[in-house]
């Protein structure tokens, strides 16, 4: 018999809450704090419950207010997808630094001990000799290989070098990933995306989670607006 991870069994509990209209539309949720102290569990177990249910549409965040039950049509099922605005064929990356770091809120982001370090990767990729898309992917020790190759460009795809140096497949990882329009003041950024300090630029963070429930990747991207087209389908029900 399969057992669930846990964060799958805490939210199938609370869809069911929400199918059931223990909360109705426009109710505010459990928070963090709630799921941790009805569950007994982590901090990443209850956030990553919530925030599965937040990209799939059943909640979503005010910032200061809290966690609220969405007032769309929740039987529905909706598929968020990128539209690529580019030919593939045509696409480069320039891989900018590969360094060990301890950042503490990067640390928290992937689950580590406050005296753990982790690698930091950034990469730009490119349209032609256009910039569209800045990747920061933050890898826990364990999935980078050491010591680290004096060679950047074995780094260019993170997928390809965790696949190649441990059999994992990040790609069929369970992943939860957000987006917002956010207008960068970061000078690095503005001059590797090529943007004035009036464009925005589409932020997207990104965690993977490997089978035992530990985070394998927390990736933090920034596309260009002129870059950013997404299709939203909703089935009928």
């Amino acid at each position: 018999m399969t057992v669930l991870p846990k964060y799958e069994q805490i939210k199938q509990d609370l869809l069911r809450e929400i199918k059931n209209h223990t909360f109705i539309p426009g109710d505010k949720f459990y928070s963090e704090a709630d799921i941790k102290r009805i569950y007994s569990v982590s901090s990443i177990t209850a956030v990553k419950a919530l925030n599965e249910l937040t990209s799939a549409g059943y909640l979503y965040r005010i910032q200061g207010k809290g966690t609220f039950v969405s007032k769309s049509k929740i039987s529905q099922s909706v598929k968020f997808s990128d539209i690529e605005l580019h030919s593939l064929d045509s696409e480069k990356v320039k891989v900018i630094s590969v360094e060990e770091d301890n950042q503490p809120e990067i640390l928290k982001e992937l689950g580590l001990a406050a005296n753990a370090t982790y690698y930091k990767i950034k990469r730009v990729r490119y349209f032609g000799d256009d910039p569209f898309l800045v990747h920061i992917t933050h890898l826990p020790k364990k999935l980078m290989k050491e010591p680290v190759s004096n060679d950047l460009n074995a780094y260019a795809s993170v997928y390809e070098r965790v696949r190649k140096d441990f059999a994992i497949d990040l790609f069929s990882l369970a992943s939860v990933e957000t987006n917002e329009i956010v207008f960068p003041d970061d000078a690095e950024l503005l001059n590797l995306l090529q943007l004035s300090f009036r464009e925005p630029a589409v932020k997207q963070v990104k965690h993977s989670y490997l089978a035992d429930g530990s985070v394998a990747e927390y990736i933090i991207s920034y596309k260009h607006w002129k870059y950013f087209k997404t299709k939203i389908e909703v089935e009928a029900e």
